[in-house]
């Protein structure tokens, strides 16, 4: 893949019964679906009974005394599954309803995924603006220089492309996919539909 997207849960089976007697049923049942949604993705690779189960989730957790953290990953989590699906407009759409509730421990997690939808969705200009300001934060992390490296490939801006996708490569701690990088020093697009 061109560009680097992250999970905003983990380990969601040891959270589902925490405070069982001091919840509502709604989240109660609404973490049972964020669970059932996890599985569907960590077993399956089934995104499309995913989603329907994190939509299910995200209805419990919109009512009264459901603690809105559970409402937030909801939201966060089904933006990835819209991704997966390539619905790139419905994960911008869903990022940026999550990006609207109050500021979250997790933000910065979802301002990074940002970027990569607005690539995704073919807005690089936007695109453009918020990796330049996510990376003046944080100016070595990997997966925003490799994601600004893919916008400027989509923009033909060759050259800079180049530059970001090598030095990407020599900040990440894993392998980055190299057929971008192959790509900007050819001066050529490379095969989008075949990601």
């Amino acid at each position: 893949m061109y560009v680097d997207v992250m999970w905003l849960s983990w380990e969601r089976d040891k959270h589902v019964y925490e405070d069982f007697y001091n919840s509502s049923w709604d989240e109660i049942i609404g973490r049972v679906y964020l669970l059932k949604a996890h599985d569907e993705i960590e077993e399956d690779n089934n995104y499309t009974t995913a989603l329907a189960d994190f939509e299910q989730a995200l209805v419990l957790f919109s009512k009264e005394k459901v603690r809105q953290d559970y409402y937030y990953r909801a939201l966060a989590d089904k933006v990835l599954v819209h991704y997966f699906l390539a619905q790139y407009i419905e994960a911008l759409s869903t990022l940026n309803q999550a990006l609207a509730t109050p500021d979250k421990p997790d933000r910065a997690t979802m301002l990074d995924n940002q970027g990569a939808m607005l690539v995704l969705a073919g807005k690089f200009s936007d695109a453009l603006n918020v990796l330049h300001d996510q990376l003046d934060q944080d100016p070595q992390d990997s997966n925003l220089q490799f994601t600004l490296a893919t916008c400027l490939l989509h923009l033909e801006r060759y050259d800079e492309a180049v530059i970001i996708y090598e030095q990407a490569i020599a900040d990440a701690r894993y392998m980055h996919d190299e057929r971008g990088l192959t790509a900007a020093r050819q001066r050529t697009q490379p095969d989008w539909a075949d990601l």
